[in-house]
């Protein structure tokens, strides 16, 4: 009998203990819906079975994301608040809008993704590959124009980035985001798209865009038409389309080295990668000092390039 009850209190208390269990806050700084929130409420789910603590997701959408990085911020250090976010409220937002925080407010646990930006053009447009479309704009500046999403945002500076490395000019025509983008494009109310791949990808395999440049230094499998800037001579000045996940600043390191692991290993699982085929983009892994320098240098690349645009916010 007292076996029993030995097994019926054990029984008991891990019950109790499964349901006292703090779940971790995820962050979202988007809206439900979109690339970001589909990828991160994929990979919330498929780490639940590496991660000690259940996750649960809550939107935060607002100023490009900086809000919900503000609230990631804020929280206290216990690694049960996090955020999951893309490059704009991180290395980009930060220096065209007031923000209330900065690089040293908070830990990069992860890098989980990797897409570049892509330059499209109409089929009738006199360029083939990036060689010739930068030959095109540096024959008639300011002839053609380009959609990105916003002014300030991060399809605008990847593209300035590199028609400034290549001194060339194009007008910019700000959207409210890549589809917004897709859907001028192809009226023909703008000559070429700047934007992600995903909203782009069936109209170019059907002939209705050709793609011609990637904001990344290499090539990718799903466009193997459109140049990288490798073969350019300007591979440093890539901007990707990255994803990862931030702790607030003071997260002890044990907690960091269970998250990181934990994420790494939803990120190899059969739906998450399937998202990423989908959408045409690819897994990256990156982390500790590795991903604090790479977020650092973009954020100094991007920071100058905001100030040369008069983009800095007053």
């Amino acid at each position: 009998m007292k076996l029993v009850h030995s097994f019926v209190a054990a029984l008991l208390l891990g019950m109790t203990s499964i349901a006292l269990a703090e779940p971790i806050k995820l962050i979202i700084p988007t809206a439900p819906g979109g690339g970001t929130d589909g990828y991160f409420r994929v990979l919330a789910k498929e780490a639940t079975p590496f991660i000690k603590d259940p996750i649960v997701v809550v939107n935060v959408p607002g100023a490009g994301g900086t809000i919900g990085v503000a609230q990631m911020v804020h929280a206290s250090p216990d690694g049960q608040t996090l955020a999951a976010v893309w490059l704009g409220p991180v290395t980009v937002s930060p220096h065209t809008m007031k923000v209330q925080y900065t690089p040293n407010d908070y830990i990069p646990v992860i890098q989980l993704t990797s897409a570049p930006y892509v330059f499209c053009v109409h089929p009738e447009f006199p360029a083939s590959d990036g060689k010739s479309f930068i030959e095109e704009l540096r024959k008639n500046a300011d002839k053609y124009t380009y959609g990105n999403d916003g002014a300030g945002g991060p399809g605008q500076l990847a593209a300035e980035r590199i028609f400034r490395a290549m001194k060339v000019k194009a007008r910019d025509i700000p959207f409210k985001g890549a589809g917004e983008t897709a859907t001028a494009f192809l009226g023909k109310h703008i000559d070429i798209y700047v934007g992600s791949v995903p909203p782009i990808l069936q109209h170019a395999q059907g002939g209705r865009a050709k793609c011609v440049l990637l904001s990344s230094a290499d090539n990718i499998a799903s466009l193997p038409s459109a140049t990288g800037l490798r073969d350019l001579g300007i591979a440093d000045e890539e901007t990707i389309l990255w994803r990862g996940v931030l702790a607030p600043k003071g997260t002890p390191p044990a907690k960091i080295a269970e998250l990181e692991a934990g994420f790494e290993k939803a990120a190899s699982a059969p739906a998450t990668r399937k998202f990423l085929d989908d959408a045409g983009e690819q897994l990256l892994i990156r982390k500790g000092a590795a991903l604090r320098q790479y977020i650092d240098k973009e954020y100094e690349a991007l920071g100058k390039l905001a100030k040369a645009l008069n983009l800095s916010p007053q």
